[in-house]
């Protein structure tokens, strides 16, 4: 029986913490400096908090729906120093506030809402003027040898989207809000508008153990069987094994952003 994807983060939620990379502090700087004023964000998709400190640290209320309650119950333990963080437990179909927030944003999660009426629930969740942040990370090897072979074995085991090729090209040059998904559905719904879209870049060190979790809490390699899984990751280690050193990622972070026009028109039209 197939697994739906957007429900296995929960089994992993301590490789999910260790491994997964947070977001860059410029990003953060450059939501808030587009939003402002932004006392109220809500956030969807909040998983362990990966971006949520990062706005907590900033003093602003937030209000985080994750549908996962293990998820949910790091992500409080990791916001216990920061008062103004509500975490929830649920989905952004199922979350109904009288109020509307100033700003709406979602980290490596936009994806899993119900693409029929996610742009309804967030034009609904925003006050006129309210911004809406879509950001992600995309992983890709540095060494291209190592890259080749992990490669490799994602196509053995017939895996489309994983850790090992999550982003099959060097994502080069400055992204443009034209590029892709979300700005198509952005760009052809009247309701929002004033778009930018920005790219940042790293280069993180990883070892193995921590690069196992990466593979542990990426749906992809969650949804197989366990017997296979445990086959792909002994052939992993033995790629890992073989190159005494740690592995560079480059870490490319798409952010894209856009705010409510007042309009109430539905769907765009």
């Amino acid at each position: 029986m197939t697994r739906e994807r957007r429900t296995v983060f929960g089994e992993a939620v301590e490789q999910y913490e260790n491994a997964r990379p947070g977001y860059p502090e410029a990003l953060v700087d450059d939501i808030l400096s587009y939003a402002d004023p932004a006392s109220e964000i809500l956030e969807v998709g909040a998983g362990t908090g990966k971006a949520t400190v990062s706005f907590a640290r900033r003093e602003v209320a937030i209000t985080c729906l994750e549908p996962d309650a293990r998820m949910a119950a790091r992500l409080k333990a990791l916001c216990a120093p920061y008062p103004r963080v509500t975490v929830e437990v649920g989905r952004l179909e199922e979350y109904s506030r009288p109020l509307a927030f100033d700003a709406l944003i979602a980290a490596q999660s936009w994806h899993w809402v119900d693409p029929a009426h996610r742009w309804d629930l967030a034009y609904d969740a925003l006050r006129e003027g309210g911004t809406v942040a879509l950001f992600w990370n995309k992983y890709i090897v540095a060494d291209e040898s190592t890259r080749t072979e992990l490669a490799q074995l994602d196509k053995k085991f017939e895996i489309v989207y994983g850790a090992n090729g999550m982003s099959r090209e060097e994502n080069e040059g400055e992204i443009v809000i034209e590029e892709g998904w979300p700005a198509y559905d952005l760009l052809s719904d009247s309701r929002f508008e004033d778009f930018v879209s920005r790219r940042y870049r790293r280069e993180l060190g990883y070892d193995e153990e921590t690069y196992m979790d990466l593979l542990a809490s990426t749906s992809a390699y969650r949804v197989m069987d366990d017997s296979a899984r445990a086959e792909l990751f002994g052939e992993a280690r033995a790629i890992l094994a073989r190159r005494h050193e740690p592995l560079v990622l480059n870490v490319v972070t798409d952010l894209f952003l856009g705010r409510t026009t007042g309009t109430s028109t539905s769907n765009g039209e």
